[in-house]
């Protein structure tokens, strides 16, 4: 990549009413959205394994807002790869 670093691309994510709530900012360093989404899906795990929530829908929804979060911040990632490859 001629000495640039791979950055991120705006992601929305979180949508009510189909207009995006949140994105993932653009600009960011790929090898450290990447860690974060890591990190992200390990809090996932670890509601999950823990039942820490007595609200079981609370628990879906923090769950699913961790997960979308992952998500985005790996999609954003991978449309700088893919158009790195054109």
């Amino acid at each position: 990549m001629n000495g640039s670093i791979a950055v991120t691309t705006q992601q929305p994510f979180d949508k009510l009413d189909s207009l995006p709530l949140f994105s993932v900012n653009p600009g960011v360093p790929v090898e450290d959205a990447l860690e974060r989404a890591a990190n992200l899906m390990l809090y996932v795990e670890a509601l999950a394994a823990a039942d820490a929530f007595p609200n079981k829908g609370l628990e879906s929804a923090v769950v699913q807002t961790l997960s979308e979060m992952a998500k985005a911040l790996v999609r954003a990632c991978k449309r700088v790869e893919e158009e790195g490859k054109g």
